[in-house]
């Protein structure tokens, strides 16, 4: 287990470190999910990775796709199917 340890800020922010929203493919506006359980807080990362997959697909195909959220994959799939 790798233990880095983050101050809180004064609004109650924490910065997770790079390497560890890079590894958990956490970026701004993705959904996590908090719980506490004898006496510590575990972030989860939310099981929707739809807008990581729809841009995985993309790039294999050598399609241009800029999609940084999966609010934005709902949109653009709402676009497409209405």
């Amino acid at each position: 287990m790798n233990m880095i340890e983050v101050i809180i800020g004064e609004n109650g922010e924490i910065i997770i470190p790079d390497k560890m929203r890079r590894n958990l493919d956490l970026f701004p506006g993705k959904k996590i999910f908090l719980y506490e359980q004898d006496d510590s807080i575990h972030i989860i990362p939310s099981e929707r990775k739809a807008s990581s997959k729809f841009s995985q697909f993309a790039h294999q195909h050598n399609r241009i796709l800029n999609i940084d959220s999966d609010s934005d994959y709902d949109e653009m799939l709402h676009e497409r199917v209405g």
